[in-house]
């Protein structure tokens, strides 16, 4: 099983790389009615305006959902269907935005390019703040906070005494080989971290799969990747009964939503969906999106949620 997911792209300039846009999926969206029928409603009188949204009407929203669980992908039972606990953050924004949501499927790596070329409203794909990101986009506020995840096998002696709440760090790691799939967070983390031996996985390759086989000693993956591909949880989750997280996760950060700070249109943009996260957040929309997914947890107090 793949667990290509979303990767930092260190070396893709933002301006300088050819993008690859394939067609926005009204049909895979509108497959996925059946699942959540009171969310997926487009709201007749919108809560909120909708000026920032390039097409009136429509909120188009770039996403990568080849192997993209549990944010955006292929629905396991049905492929013809987009799902994901950020397919129902999507259709909830637009919504209140009293607009269609339209996913605008793009590779990973070219979402900071197609969003600059104004070919989407947003990005939104489990997408962190960094740097580089900063000097062409604007952010919104946090709609998920998530950790890093140690993964080990549950047999291996050396990691008894651990459990899924143990206080841990990095250090119960060291002299060990630790994985992780290329360009993730956690590479970067890992490589920062005296004697750990960092092992990274191309996109295309089932990396629990060699933590099973003992070639690594662990492995440091987001939380919700660990929740859907370890634990089980979500629409078509796989439990992997030969591993098991250990500690609480560490290094906690936020997904955020991205717009174009070029475009006078994605800052007004930035303001309405800011305000639709709110109403999200205190209606209780966002926890039973979480609570669903199995991703719902106390470190989401801290950023509103309730």
């Amino acid at each position: 099983m793949k667990l290509n997911r979303r990767t930092f792209v260190r070396s893709l300039g933002q301006g300088g790389a050819a993008f690859l846009l394939m067609a926005g999926t009204k049909a895979l969206l509108s497959g996925c009615d059946r699942r959540l029928p009171d969310s997926r409603q487009v709201s007749p009188s919108p809560q909120i305006s909708a000026r920032g949204l390039l097409q009136p009407g429509q909120l188009a929203w770039g996403a990568s959902p080849e192997d993209g669980a549990p944010y955006v992908f292929y629905d396991p039972t049905n492929p013809r269907q987009i799902v994901g606990f950020e397919v129902e953050i999507a259709t909830a924004i637009a919504r209140l935005l009293g607009a269609e949501p339209v996913l605008v499927n793009s590779l990973y790596a070219q979402l900071a390019v197609t969003l600059a070329a104004n070919r989407i409203d947003l990005i939104l794909n489990g997408w962190e703040i960094t740097p580089e990101r900063r000097r062409l986009q604007l952010f919104s506020q946090p709609y998920y906070r998530y950790g890093q995840q140690i993964v080990v096998r549950a047999d291996d002696a050396r990691f008894r005494e651990y459990d899924p709440v143990s206080e841990i760090d990095l250090g119960i790691l060291a002299g060990m080989k630790v994985g992780t799939g290329l360009g993730y967070k956690a590479q970067d983390i890992l490589q920062q971290t005296p004697r750990i031996q960092t092992v990274t996985y191309p996109e295309s390759d089932d990396y629990l799969a060699y933590l099973e086989n003992g070639a690594i000693d662990a492995i440091l993956l987001d939380t919700p990747i660990v929740a859907y591909n370890v634990l089980g949880k979500g629409i078509g989750g796989q439990t992997r009964p030969r591993l098991r997280p250990i500690g609480q996760p560490l290094f906690l950060d936020d997904y955020v939503i991205a717009f174009n700070a070029k475009s006078a249109k994605g800052k007004i943009l930035r303001e309405e969906v800011n305000e639709a996260l709110s109403l999200l957040k205190k209606d209780g929309t966002l926890r039973q999106i979480y609570e669903r997914w199995g991703l719902w947890n106390d470190d989401q107090a801290q950023i509103g949620i309730v």
